[in-house]
């Protein structure tokens, strides 16, 4: 099932092994651009491999990523990366860690600094900016990290099961949150989640990985209106097929 617009990633023969273990096996997809993707498979398939091979964090064995048709390069291409625990840094206030990407990236200061405006008022952080980390909520603190990594206007955007430790109601409202940015900034996202019912809520596709060694099981696409409700049949549908796509092998 190809992507509904022009391509942007381009992943092809992607495998890895550690040693004689067969991890991702010979792997090929593509996203569009602006695409909002899931991932979703069993517990130890290797979901976390997977984004570590896309972000270029660990070699692959073999295949590669392709941006505009170009290897994916981290000197070259902005590769942004939110991880299962918050990263921000505790000696940085709130608006210094939204810039931090951009500082790393060697932005001109004046770019920095009405990027980090603009990322602080669409997620609602502008009147804690001067705050530290250790001073604001566990869901601001998602928050700094997310708006981090859409202010570098990334090329590709990864995230790891960014909210899999938050409480239900949290995880609701960071979802919506997320999915606004999206639509406002108009990345490229590729989210990996073990919550099947996430994926159905925040993705306009979803990738259903397989056991190890690991490959594309299925493709769903996720064709429904926003906001979404858990309650519509449809909704319920599509959450079904993949719960059933994931439980029998």
């Amino acid at each position: 099932m190809p992507p509904a617009a022009p391509v942007k990633i381009d992943v092809r023969n992607l495998t890895k092994r550690f040693g004689d273990l067969l991890v991702l096996d010979d792997i090929s997809f593509q996203v569009g651009r602006g695409e909002f993707l899931a991932i979703v498979g069993p517990t130890g398939c290797g979901k976390t491999t997977f984004l570590n091979c896309l972000s270029k964090l660990i070699p692959t064995s073999a295949g590669d990523i392709f941006i505009d048709g170009r290897v994916a390069d981290p000197r070259v291409h902005n590769i942004s990366f939110v991880f299962q625990e918050p990263t921000c840094l505790p000696w940085r206030t709130v608006r210094e860690n939204v810039a931090y990407g951009m500082e790393l990236k060697r932005f001109p200061t004046d770019k920095i600094r009405e990027r980090v405006d603009y990322m602080l008022g669409l997620v609602g952080l502008a009147e804690t900016q001067h705050l530290y980390p250790n001073q604001v909520s566990a869901s601001m603190v998602q928050r700094i990290t997310v708006a981090r990594a859409f202010a570098v206007d990334p090329d590709l955007l990864l995230m790891d099961e960014p909210y899999g430790q938050l409480d239900v109601k949290l995880r609701y409202y960071l979802e919506d949150e997320l999915v606004k940015l999206w639509q406002t900034l108009k990345a490229t996202v590729i989210f990996v989640t073990h919550n099947i019912e996430e994926a159905v809520y925040v993705a306009e596709r979803i990738l259903v990985l397989s056991n190890k060694p690991t490959r594309i099981k299925a493709e769903v696409r996720v064709d429904l209106p926003r906001p979404r409700s858990l309650i519509d049949p449809a909704f319920v549908q599509i959450r079904k097929q993949v719960t059933e796509l994931i439980r029998w092998w």
